[in-house]
């Protein structure tokens, strides 16, 4: 009798759910099932999105990208990662195109994940949140409100920290996500700018509460900076607090990185009014503190328009630390 396999669930998108999932697929004995966002209205996505009215592809696809079979030497990974940069195309993600084509073939968003994931041959499983769109609404501590991810998302310093985030649409949790956060074993928050993409798809009806009633293990991953616009001055407690507020329950694991940066990436980060997240945690067993980023710079990429983290966590680290928990 084969083993049985240790469920492990990532909730939220961009880069940061990337970045876990492309250490994690590594693991022996796992299954994966990252369930995405469906409020991205940026870039390429959001173009898109506002043309066809499908699922916005841009976390779905980087969820793929990260699961997908290395076995051709990762050519197919790096077709759907590829960006156009000339013509009335440029901008435009070639996954996301794809992943846009197949939804129009095939009626539906989720159906076109699914067949772009036999085609990718992922390791695990890629889950909208929703099998309907959403737009993410933020409500600001001195009364403002923001519609839209990609309002949410412009990094504008100082502005009123955000207190509560909705949706637009009555959109409803999808059953195939909410069956993967009853099953599993571990749960894995971040990292990711906190709102836009951590804590976006807990505006969606019944992920809250599933994630609460579930017997899994909760963990979150502390960004690494702050974000201008969403997270100015909040400290690693604060994001954690945010966390249990919008999720209605304490992670049981928290990894917070120690450490210090380059001083020109520190420049170049200030430039942007974002600064490392102080690490205010107490000593604690579920803090689990280590050098969890990677030392790479990366780099923006040519027709890429939404802004991305320069300085991102290591997979390989992640995945040896949420191993250890399983």
């Amino acid at each position: 009798m084969s083993e049985v396999k240790r469920k492990i669930v990532t909730i939220g998108g961009g880069t940061g759910t990337f970045v876990v999932l492309s250490g994690l697929k590594h693991l022996e004995n796992v299954r994966l099932t990252a369930v995405v966002s469906v409020v991205d209205d940026g870039g390429s996505t959001g173009r898109l999105r506002d043309a066809y009215g499908f699922l916005p592809p841009g976390d779905a696809r980087q969820a793929l990208v990260a699961l997908a079979d290395d076995a051709d030497g990762g050519l197919i990974r790096q077709l759907f990662s590829y960006r156009f940069t000339k013509g009335d195309i440029a901008g435009h993600n070639l996954g996301n195109l794809l992943l846009t084509g197949l939804s129009d073939i095939l009626g539906s968003g989720a159906d076109a994940i699914d067949a772009a994931s036999k085609t990718l041959r992922i390791k695990g499983r890629v889950v909208p949140v929703s099998i309907n769109p959403a737009t993410l609404i933020a409500k600001l501590e001195d009364g403002e409100v923001l519609t839209g991810e990609h309002v949410i998302d412009e990094r504008i310093p100082g502005r009123a920290h955000i207190v509560e985030l909705s949706t637009k649409e009555n959109v409803e949790a999808n059953p195939i996500a909410l069956d993967s956060i009853k099953n599993a074993k571990v749960i894995v928050l971040g990292p990711g700018d906190l709102y836009a993409s951590t804590l976006a798809d807990f505006a969606v009806r019944g992920i809250p509460e599933a994630v609460r009633a579930s017997k899994a293990k909760l963990v979150y991953i502390v960004n690494l900076f702050t974000k201008a616009g969403q997270t100015d001055g909040l400290s690693a407690s604060q994001h954690v607090q945010a966390i249990e507020k919008h999720v209605g329950r304490k992670p049981d694991l928290i990894l917070v990185h120690t450490g210090d940066f380059a001083p020109d990436v520190l420049a170049r980060y200030a430039k942007e009014h974002e600064y490392p997240v102080v690490d205010d945690l107490p000593q604690d067993t579920s803090i689990v503190r280590g050098q969890f980023a990677d030392v790479v710079v990366a780099e923006k990429i040519e027709g890429d328009t939404v802004p991305r983290s320069l300085i991102r966590h290591s997979s390989e680290k992640i995945a040896l630390a949420i191993e250890k928990i399983l």
